[in-house]
């Protein structure tokens, strides 16, 4: 399965753990991954989050 080229969805404020790690590991085994956010234009940004609730159940 190697060399697939995957489209990522991602919205605003996406968990930012949840997007990079996907990114990273199947561009590590050789896909060719692009990350897309409807509404934005190319090579826009993303606003991602860092959800930390120490203690507390999520």
């Amino acid at each position: 399965m190697s060399g697939r080229k995957i489209l990522l969805l991602a919205g605003d404020f996406v968990e930012d753990y949840e997007i990079m790690v996907p990114f990273q590991a199947l561009m590590a085994v050789g896909h060719t991954v692009h990350a897309a956010c409807p509404g934005k234009k190319a090579r826009g940004k993303v606003r991602t989050a860092i959800h930390d609730f120490e203690g507390d159940q999520t």
